[in-house]
C-alpha cells in the first residue's frame, strides 16, 4: 500500500473556498472524506449549514410530513445529532422502520413484476 500524501493545507484552502465539493478535494489529493472533513476543519473552510429559523422550519413540516431523519439528512444536509437535538423523541422507532422497509420491498417486488408485458394466450 502507497505511503499517504501530505496535502497542503494552504492548496486545500483555496480550492475549498473556490467551492470545490468534499468529492473533488477527494479526487485532487487522494484522500478519505473523513480527511475532507478534518482539513476543512482546520483550515476554516467548512460547509455546514447553520441552523437557521427557516431551515428548522422546514424541517419542522418535513417531520409532520411523515418523513425519517434518515431522508432529511439526505435531502437537507442536518447531521443525525443535531436533528437528534433539535427535535427529540421525533425519529422514528424500530418499529415504524421495519413497518417502511417491508412496504417498500413490496412496492418494489410489485413494480419489478408489473413492467413485464403479459404473454398472449396462444
Amino acid at each position: 500500500m502507497p505511503a499517504p500524501q501530505r496535502v497542503d493545507r494552504e492548496q486545500f484552502r483555496q480550492l475549498a473556498l473556490e467551492g470545490r465539493t468534499n468529492a473533488d478535494l477527494m479526487t485532487r489529493f487522494g484522500c478519505s472524506e473523513s480527511t475532507v472533513v478534518r482539513l476543512r476543519k482546520l483550515t476554516g473552510t467548512t460547509t455546514a449549514r447553520r441552523m437557521t429559523p427557516d431551515r428548522l422550519a422546514r424541517i419542522e413540516r418535513m417531520l409532520d410530513d411523515g418523513m425519517p431523519f434518515k431522508e432529511i439528512h439526505r435531502t437537507e444536509g442536518a447531521d443525525m445529532q443535531t436533528l437528534r437535538r433539535y427535535f427529540p423523541g421525533r425519529q422514528w422507532t424500530r418499529e415504524q422502520s421495519i413497518e417502511h422497509s417491508a412496504t417498500l420491498r413490496r412496492l418494489g417486488a410489485a413494480h419489478h413484476w408489473n413492467n413485464y408485458p403479459l404473454k398472449a394466450a396462444a
